[in-house]
């Protein structure tokens, strides 16, 4: 799909208004992130950094642009990988008569090019609509979410993603599901799977004002089953670099710093698989980030 045609689904809601300046929010977020994997026979360590701006305009919809950079450090007689990514996304809500609550229309768009001599994971380039709907009192929500992605040397993924959320405790804990399904078109490019799936469920609990150490929220996420090159919707990733995922595990917590920005930490666990050199492996990661709005 063109780059315009994005930027057409995401404004197609605002013709016929005055766009005016007070009616836009801004929202930035800068991140670093850094890991180290264990039993890997090709993999030391992972570093990483990227930032995003979002506008939206009102209730209507809005855009968002990321930009990251990531490292791999390799361990001696393979050539380290050095990645830049970039993500596009437009929304745009509707509130029909005939469907109570919000309907979300998405469009995520994303190129990553790296330095792999192999080019089996250079020049990658995905597209991800997503429908999506929230309930009138925001406690209930579902999304279907698909991925096409294209890698060099025959091999394209396609992907379905069913997710449901709800809101618990009168709103302080969310609860999200997510399935990935991953059809492969070339299974020897894709560790001998020609299909993975997966289940990802979060945890989020918020304690209002007198948090624990001044916490907002604390989060909790884990992943079960298997998934290859994954889209992931909600961090605007591509997993074109991972062997087979075979499990994560992560912990946070956010703190807010006044009234218009926070920093969110993570700690996660990853277990790893290269059929082809039969390796078992893990990855210990960290993420921190600061967002602000305007």
């Amino acid at each position: 799909m063109k780059m315009n045609a994005l930027f057409a689904l995401a404004c197609a809601g605002f013709s016929g208004q005055v766009l005016a300046v007070g009616d836009w929010s801004l929202n930035g977020e800068m991140n670093a992130s850094g890991g180290t994997y264990s039993g890997s026979q090709l993999r030391d360590r992972v570093s990483g950094y990227g930032a995003t701006l979002s506008a939206d305009y009102l209730e209507r919809g809005g855009l968002t642009l990321g930009l990251s950079r990531s490292f791999v450090k390799m361990k001696p007689g393979s050539n380290d990988i050095k990645q830049s990514s970039v993500f596009t996304s437009g929304r745009m809500h509707l509130t029909p008569d005939s469907l109570p609550g919000r309907l979300t229309l998405r469009l995520d768009l994303h190129k990553v090019d790296n330095d792999d001599v192999s080019r089996d994971t250079d020049e990658v380039s995905a597209y991800a609509p997503q429908v999506a709907w929230l309930s009138p009192d925001r406690q209930t929500y579902m999304d279907l979410g698909y991925a096409k992605s294209r890698y060099q040397n025959n091999l394209k993924v396609t992907q379905y993603t069913p997710t449901f959320g709800k809101g618990l405790n009168d709103g302080a804990d969310w609860m999200q599901f997510r399935a990935y399904l991953i059809d492969m078109s070339n299974a020897a490019r894709a560790q001998g799977k020609s299909a993975t799936f997966a289940l990802e469920s979060k945890w989020t609990h918020w304690f209002g004002p007198k948090g624990p150490i001044g916490l907002d929220n604390v989060r909790a996420g884990l992943l079960l089953g298997s998934r290859v090159y994954a889209v992931d919707p909600d961090g605007g990733s591509v997993s074109n670099l991972a062997d087979s995922q075979r499990g994560d595990f992560n912990v946070a917590g956010e703190w807010k710093l006044g009234q218009s920005s926070s920093i969110l930490a993570i700690l996660g666990h990853g277990r790893f698989r290269n059929a082809t050199l039969s390796n078992d492996y893990t990855l210990n990661y960290g993420y921190v980030s600061w967002s602000g709005k305007w």
